[in-house]
């Protein structure tokens, strides 16, 4: 778990120092990270209109897979600040996303493969998309470079968000909501697991270790979900890597008092989801989740925290979503979120925080709109807010910004975007836009 003091106050050096010290930190601060882009978050939004009113309710995706065809985009990519919207080709610039089905049968066995090329990634090729999946039970055995997002929020997810690079792995997930068959489980209602083993880049000290994910979400009524998740962050070169050591890790024996001999990183937590349907179509849901760095007595200790409110409305072929949110990712003391005093690069795959958009130590309202209206697509975001001194990745101060993405259909296999993100923090302004075509097949 975490463990590291809060950073010193840069008030205490004289004025033009702490200038200086601003610049020279904006500068080398990561790429600016995203959550859901404009079509994953569309998506969900219509799953989540029919799931909520269907009485024997289901779980939507939070983060759907892209459908099969070709993306190109133009553009520059924020330096500094968060996109709470996406661009469909992760963080933003000019590139490339390829993505194409080999082979889909009945049974859920599936062979994609995914190539994103990105100016805005750190890692300028890579096969985010590809995935190989065979039915192993109520599921799904799979190997996959993807992006996860676990949790009710729009805005952000605390312990896996949709802003970090895909990781690598191998796992099993459930693909159905089907409940329990045996009686002393079926009140627990519909549920979805998702288990995997991935490798993460990005490290320098230790190099290559691993992450391991467990997500379990549950429905024992109609109108409540239920989620409990857990990371691991283990191994990497000169660790112990013995099977020992990992089930050490998974049995949560690694709270060793900050020693080396610790067998990993763990963040777990709990999400929860409450809807209502009203007369005329209308839907109304409260939400929130809390990830701890630490534990105590087996629970989540030094917990960041997201609660949020939505709204949606179906009208034909229209629909809208609007949302608010409040995240706190102060990890109950500052400088302790997303870091590690084994794993230097903290909580990060390729230099981008794992967890929140807003990355470690920073407390950011968010309110935002997402419109479907036949042809036309829409969503806009706005946050406030304050990034403390011991803040992971924006440079301290008051935050604030819009990000607002436009689409055009003209056919069902084309569409046409345009993506503004703007903002600033301690060190001023930071803008990006991005002009998008995509051509789709499947």
């Amino acid at each position: 778990m975490s463990r590291l003091p809060a950073s010193p106050a840069l008030s205490a050096f004289p004025a033009l120092c702490r200038a200086a010290a601003l610049l020279a930190c904006a500068a080398a601060l990561p790429a600016a990270q995203a959550g859901p882009s404009l079509g994953q978050a569309l998506a969900r939004h219509q799953q989540l209109l029919e799931r909520d009113a269907d009485p024997q309710g289901g779980f939507a995706e939070t983060l759907p897979t892209p459908p099969d065809g070709l993306l190109l985009a133009g553009g520059n990519k924020l330096q500094r600040l968060p996109q709470l919207i996406a661009s469909p080709i992760g963080n933003g610039g000019s590139g490339l996303r390829l993505l194409h089905t080999f082979g889909e049968s009945r049974d859920g066995a599936v062979v994609r493969l995914g190539v994103l090329g990105s100016t805005g990634a750190r890692r300028e090729w890579t096969l985010e998309g590809t995935e190989a999946a065979i039915p192993l039970g109520p599921g799904q055995a799979y190997a996959s470079v993807q992006r996860r997002h676990w949790g009710p929020g729009w805005s952000g997810s605390l312990i896996l968000d949709a802003a970090a690079p895909a990781v690598p792995a191998v796992g099993w997930r459930k693909t159905s909501n089907d409940p329990f068959e045996t009686r002393w489980l079926s009140w627990l209602g519909p549920w979805n697991a998702d288990v995997f083993f991935g490798g993460l880049q990005g490290h320098r000290q230790p190099a290559h270790p691993y992450l391991v994910g467990m997500r379990l979400q549950i429905q024992p009524l109609s109108w409540l979900q239920l989620g409990a998740s857990r990371t691991l962050q283990w191994g990497g070169k000169g660790r112990d890597q013995s099977l020992r050591s990992l089930w050490n890790g998974l049995l949560g024996q690694d709270n060793q008092g900050g020693t080396a001999n610790e067998p990993g990183n763990q963040l777990a937590g709990f999400d929860a989801r409450w809807h209502w349907n009203f007369a005329g179509g209308h839907q109304v849901a409260v939400y929130g989740q809390t990830t701890g760095e630490d534990e105590a007595d087996y629970l989540p200790g030094k917990n960041m925290k997201l609660v949020g409110a939505e709204w949606a409305l179906q009208r034909g072929s229209r629909s809208l979503r609007l949302f608010a949110e409040r995240a706190n990712t102060v990890a109950g003391l500052p400088g302790v979120a997303y870091r590690h005093h084994i794993y230097l690069q903290g909580y990060t795959q390729d230099g981008t925080v794992l967890g929140h958009p807003g990355g470690g130590d920073v407390k950011l309202t968010s309110v935002g709109a997402l419109l479907s209206q036949g042809s036309v697509s829409a969503e806009m975001v706005m946050y406030r807010g304050n990034a403390l001194s011991s803040v992971q990745r924006l440079v301290p101060g008051s935050v604030s910004g819009v990000n607002a993405t436009l689409a055009w259909s003209p056919r069902n296999d084309q569409a046409v975007g345009v993506s503004l993100w703007s903002g600033r923090d301690g060190a001023g302004r930071d803008s990006a836009g991005q002009l998008w075509w995509q051509t789709t097949w499947r």
